[in-house]
């Protein structure tokens, strides 16, 4: 027998279960022959209408069945289909692959940087019902809500950020949640193109260019530096006696000679001290 904690545990996860696919609300078959009594009725009485009963649903194909305006069912499988004529109204909606691109939309990056943005969007329709009664053009939902997406996440990453591609799977995740109810399943949410508002570009451009310059610099004066000091401890090595004045006056020249090309002619000769 289970004990009280296993079966609340277990019923938490049935509950679960079951919501995940309240939220997925997976088509259910309809009835295509006598979907309706009044349906029925009137394709008796009218029997030749049923020449005009038959339905073809291709690979990549769904359709939403509607009698007298009410929802009840889907059409999921491929192929020949005999539906009641009366009545009866057949939506259909593709379930290929499609794509979609976002472009140039203006938003803030995380330090606060006007930016423009542009993404690609893969995806696929999976439900009839949701893309054709609950909402009016799937398509066109989806590309409406991905800028507010773009905006939403962009905000939270800075600029070396999204130009790494890091947030591709939050864009995937967040945009799913906005169109999960239009029946659109998002397979890809990539960013495409990045780049900074041309009211800053150069102001960016510049401050990337001091950097440059300071990174150089760096370098030069690190590598300047080591150089005297192996070239004074390898003198030292051989044999070679400074006194501290000396030594300090080699290093401040042979530092110089390295920063400045032009301090050659001015440079000192170094005698050795006995």
């Amino acid at each position: 027998m289970a004990k009280p904690a296993q079966q609340s545990m277990e019923a938490h996860l049935v509950e679960d279960s079951d919501e995940e696919t309240g939220l997925e609300e997976m088509d259910v078959e309809a009835n295509l022959c006598c979907p309706d009594a009044l349906s029925a009725v009137l394709s008796t009485v009218f029997s030749p209408c049923w020449l005009c009963s038959l339905k073809m649903i291709s690979q990549n194909e769904r359709a939403a069945v509607l009698v007298w305006g009410k929802y009840v069912g889907s059409i999921n499988e491929p192929g020949i289909h005999v539906v009641n004529p009366c009545g009866v109204e057949i939506r259909r909606v593709d379930t290929v692959r499609k794509t979609l691109d976002v472009r140039e939309v203006s938003v803030t990056d995380k330090d606060g940087n006007p930016i423009y943005i542009s993404g690609n969007i893969a995806y696929k329709i999976t439900s009839a019902k949701k893309a054709t009664v609950d909402t009016a053009l799937p398509d066109k939902y989806t590309l409406e809500m991905a800028p507010m997406v773009l905006r939403t996440v962009a905000s939270r990453f800075h600029y070396d950020e999204l130009r790494s591609g890091a947030p591709s799977q939050m864009l995937g995740d967040e945009l799913q949640k906005l169109v999960t109810s239009a029946g659109v399943q998002v397979l890809r949410f990539q960013l495409t193109d990045l780049k900074y508002d041309s009211q800053i570009a150069s102001a960016m451009l510049a401050r990337q260019q001091a950097v440059a310059q300071v990174d150089a610099k760096r370098a030069l004066v690190h590598g300047a530096a080591e150089t005297a000091s192996s070239t004074v401890a390898r003198l030292k090595l051989l044999g070679h006696t400074f006194s501290s004045e000396n030594e300090q006056r080699l290093i401040h020249d042979l530092l110089l000679k390295n920063l400045d090309p032009d301090y050659k002619a001015k440079a000192m000769v170094m005698t050795q001290q006995p």
